[in-house]
C-alpha cells in the first residue's frame, strides 16, 4: 500500500476491447497518481527494436518509466534523443536475455516501493521528464523521425 488506501498491484484495465483507441490516454487520475508509468510494449522478445505509441505516453504525462520491451529499447529510446532514467535506478534490466528481463523488471519496482522515496524520486525525475517532454513536443523528436523517413526513400 502506497498511502494506506491503494492496494498494489493496482489494475486498471477496465478490459472495454476498445483496442482502436489504445492510443488515448483515458486514466489520467490513476496515471497522475502513479510513482513510475510501467510501459508493457508490444513486442518483448527477439531482436527487433520496436516502439509504439505505449512508450510514449508517459512522455506526454511527464512520468518516469519503466520499459517492458524488446532487449535494448531503452537505447533505442535514447538514440531517438529521448533521456533514460540511469543513475536514478538499475535500467540493467534492460541489457538482460528475455527470460531474465521480467524478473528484474519486478525486483526494480519491488525496491523502488520498499524505498518510499517519493518525492526524492520525483525530483531526481522532473528534469528528464521535462527533457522529454520538451523533446516530443518540441520537434526535435520529429526532425529525427522526418531525416529517416526521407533517408529511408532515397534508399528505394
Amino acid at each position: 500500500s502506497i498511502d494506506g488506501d491503494i492496494k498494489l498491484p493496482l489494475t486498471i484495465d477496465d478490459f472495454n476491447n476498445h483496442a482502436n483507441n489504445s492510443h488515448q490516454i483515458t486514466m489520467w487520475k490513476q496515471a497522475a497518481e502513479s510513482l513510475v508509468h510501467v510501459v508493457t510494449e508490444t513486442s518483448y522478445s527477439g531482436r527487433k527494436n520496436h516502439l509504439t505509441e505505449k512508450a510514449f505516453k508517459p512522455i506526454v504525462l511527464k512520468q518516469p518509466f519503466i520499459l517492458v520491451s524488446n532487449r535494448g529499447s531503452l537505447e533505442y529510446l535514447r538514440r531517438y534523443g529521448f533521456k533514460t532514467f540511469e543513475g536514478i535506478w538499475d535500467e540493467s534490466y534492460d541489457t538482460l536475455p528475455d527470460d531474465q528481463r521480467i524478473p528484474a523488471i519486478g525486483n526494480l519496482l519491488e525496491e523502488l516501493e520498499r524505498s518510499n522515496c517519493r518525492e526524492w524520486l520525483h525530483e531526481q525525475c522532473a528534469p528528464i521528464v521535462e527533457h522529454n517532454y520538451n523533446w516530443f513536443y518540441g520537434g526535435g523528436f520529429e526532425h529525427i523521425l522526418w531525416d529517416e523517413l526521407l533517408g529511408m526513400i532515397e534508399k528505394w
